[in-house]
């Protein structure tokens, strides 16, 4: 997946532009192999989260067609605790790569294990794909070039995604789908938890993620 997110960084850190570094994040990890170097004065994993927009953490990204769904760098800590890197939480090129390293793997192990719950139809036809974890990071796993791939026997080469909160994700096919009906359900979701993620409906596909519409009925 290659397909660039939206140029919109929120409170953009010009350093950090010249970096790249958020982009490095949303393009989906390219860089490989694992690094252990996180600033001495920071506590707990590296990740990159998915969050809505009115969190307004210190260093973000939209995502690609997205009016409200930031991707954002923040340490989680073995309490479940999340805090947001401030654009002055590392200070060398090096060691925001040692970051972007640690958070790729974390996401590629969160991806390897996903266990999705088929929902099927009265005919037994697989309608939707429901993942439930106790993880943070399991929404983040839809930027990662594979996810696609978990889906597409099943949904075909283009799926819609929904993301209510940073533990569930929602997969739909992208033709013939139940979402509408879903939409509710899916958005209750969103407002009942105490870590949402976003009300946007995705796309993913060979092309890349980018929004395509919304939960929330208010939304044009």
């Amino acid at each position: 997946m290659t397909a660039p997110l939206l140029p919109t960084i929120a409170r953009k850190d010009q350093r950090l532009s010249r970096l790249h570094v958020l982009t490095i994040f949303v393009t989906l990890f390219l860089v490989s192999a694992s690094a252990k170097t996180l600033a001495n004065d920071q506590e707990g994993a590296p990740a990159l989260l998915i969050v809505p927009d009115f969190e307004r953490p210190p260093v973000s990204l939209y995502l690609a067609g997205s009016k409200r769904t930031l991707a954002t760098p923040a340490l989680i800590n073995k309490s479940g605790q999340i805090t947001y890197l401030k654009s002055d939480a590392l200070k060398t090129p090096e060691a925001w790569d040692s970051f972007v390293k640690e958070a790729r793997d974390r996401s590629l192990l969160e991806l390897a294990t996903l266990d999705p719950t088929m929902v099927r139809d009265a005919h037994g036809v697989i309608q939707m794909a429901v993942i439930t974890t106790d993880s943070p990071v399991t929404a983040s796993c839809i930027l990662l070039p594979g996810f696609l791939q978990h889906f597409s026997a099943i949904f075909g080469p283009e799926i819609l995604i929904a993301i209510p909160t940073h533990n569930k994700i929602c997969i739909f096919p992208k033709l013939a789908n139940h979402l509408p009906q879903m939409a509710g359900a899916i958005r209750d979701d969103y407002l009942i938890s105490p870590k949402p993620a976003s009300t946007e409906i995705f796309e993913l596909s060979r092309n890349g993620l980018h929004a395509v519409g919304s939960l929330n009925p208010d939304d044009e």
